[in-house]
């Protein structure tokens, strides 16, 4: 399994030079934009190719009530838990433009989760709109309150964010017993280093899921 970065657009040819640098037999593919036939066409003819949706076979129940809504990412991050950690109860906080809560036993049955905003979208709610608070970038809270209105904002998102996710792991840990937390997405790290509940921080949750899924498909086609 390989983790790269990718840059924003890709061309056929850079699919060709990445397989002569990593050859490899099997794709998956998760994406909520429409993926462009040419991609589809190289990859199904050079290799197992999957597209991750509602429909794709996986390697647990999905007792989501909704499943063709349910997002890819949120699918493949409790899978990954799941691998990562099997017959242990998980949950996976994604901290992204949203902040995605979400549940699977350890038996392996997903009960879905909750969804909330993330810090980047209560900053630019709350400047938008209101009539006065000012729009600011995201930094590290001085002090439980804020001195200005500038820290109160910022407070106001991070603190926020913060206290939700120590309340959830609080609340589901007293409804589900002992449970695995982990935190993936953009803001893993940053709260990572705050969060006082015990957690487990993993940047490539939802990568780990992929490939657990894309194995499952090659192993019951």
């Amino acid at each position: 399994m390989l983790f790269f970065k990718s840059k924003a657009k890709w061309l056929v040819s850079d699919f060709k030079k990445l397989d002569k640098k990593f050859p490899s037999d099997t794709c998956i593919i998760s994406t909520v934009k429409k993926t462009q036939a040419k991609y589809f066409q190289f990859l199904k003819r050079t290799r197992n190719t999957y597209e991750l949706s509602h429909k794709t076979k996986i390697p647990i129940s999905n007792k989501y009530g909704t499943p063709k809504t349910l997002g890819r990412d949120r699918l493949a991050a409790v899978i990954g838990a799941y691998t990562s950690f099997p017959k242990k109860n998980n949950a996976v906080i994604d901290i992204g433009t949203c902040v995605k809560f979400d549940f699977i036993d350890k038996n392996g049955n997903y009960w879905g989760g909750n969804i909330s905003p993330g810090i980047e979208l209560r900053l630019k709610a709350m400047h938008h709109f209101t009539a006065a608070l000012p729009s600011i970038k995201q930094h590290e809270p001085k002090d439980l309150l804020g001195l200005s209105t500038k820290e109160a904002i910022n407070n106001g998102a991070v603190l926020g964010v913060l206290f939700e996710i120590e309340s959830f792991i609080r609340h589901l840990r007293d409804e589900k017993g002992p449970i695995n937390v982990i935190l993936t997405g953009g803001g893993s790290s940053f709260f990572g280093e705050f969060v006082k509940s015990k957690i487990f921080v993993d940047s490539f949750i939802v990568l780990k899921g992929l490939n657990k899924i894309a194995d499952y498909q090659k192993e019951h086609s």
